[in-house]
């Protein structure tokens, strides 16, 4: 559930040429007075509205970034009709006690039509254990138009995971709505922003909400460079991801990034490199 909040707890702000009050959608929980809640707290929570303000001012080139970011922030693009992607991950991460675990996935992407891409993922992890399955998540993608088209890119998205938080316990079952949202802001430089809506399985009973902002340049090339920056409010958890891409001949990439846990619930260091082949 939510409610309309002024921007920063109704502030009024400058938009240029005149004075405007800004809306956002928050839980009700974040607007009941002296509630001490995650959302509240966050400086981070303001980042989503400003971005969009700021993407439906510029111009928009058209340039097709397809890739998803290293650390799974979507974009808008989608594969075309019947294509097919592999990507294969390997990751280590390290935890606040400084104990170290790794994990190895497998993934891939296809194409149903040219707006219409399915994709899914698995995922293994080792630590004081040994290897076992750790996560799976099936996604599906929607763009409703071409790029630049609209003031900005608009796709939908529908995730479900099923994920193992550790050696013992129940796995753990979410759905994601989500929306995407895209725009460059210069040629070949992109931003991309998810909106994510994780409903709690089976009862469905818990809403939260997670945002991921990712940029990269250039669109095409040997080398790009990007970054993304990701909260969940609710979990206490804030990554940001600086990352490398090397296009290879025929059409294979690989990536590598380096995740900075910026609360003290994120893990604080995840190190990533990927390897991307299409088909």
């Amino acid at each position: 559930m939510g409610c309309l909040l002024p921007l920063s707890l109704g502030q009024v702000l400058p938009s240029g040429r005149s004075v405007m009050r800004h809306f956002v959608v928050a839980p009700v929980a974040a607007a009941i007075h002296g509630q001490e809640t995650p959302m509240r707290r966050s400086p981070f929570l303001a980042v989503p509205p400003l971005v969009l303000l700021l993407l439906a001012r510029f111009p928009a080139p058209a340039s097709a970034h397809r890739d998803d970011y290293i650390d799974e922030t979507f974009v808008y693009m989608t594969l075309a009709r019947n294509e097919f992607e592999l990507e294969l991950w390997g990751e280590g991460r390290s935890s606040e006690d400084r104990a170290s675990s790794y994990w190895y996935t497998s993934a891939f992407e296809y194409g149903i039509t040219s707006r219409w891409t399915i994709d899914g993922a698995g995922q293994w992890t080792q630590d004081r254990d040994p290897l076992r399955f750790g996560r799976l998540r099936l996604e599906t993608r929607c763009r409703f138009s071409e790029e630049g088209r609209l003031p900005v890119d608009l796709a939908a998205s529908a995730e479900y995971e099923r994920e193992h938080p550790g050696s013992t316990g129940d796995y753990e079952q979410t759905l994601t709505p989500r929306i995407v949202v895209s725009r460059d802001l210069m040629r070949r430089f992109n931003t991309t922003l998810n909106l994510d809506f994780p409903i709690a399985l089976p009862d469905g009973d818990h809403v939260s909400f997670a945002w991921a902002l990712g940029a990269r340049y250039p669109d095409e090339g040997f080398a790009r460079y990007g970054v993304e920056l990701k909260q969940h409010a609710s979990e206490h958890q804030a990554v940001a991801f600086p990352q490398i891409w090397f296009a290879l001949p025929r059409e294979m990439t690989l990536k590598f990034g380096v995740g900075i846990g910026l609360t003290p619930q994120t893990d604080p260091v995840v190190a990533r490199a990927v390897f991307e082949a299409e088909f």
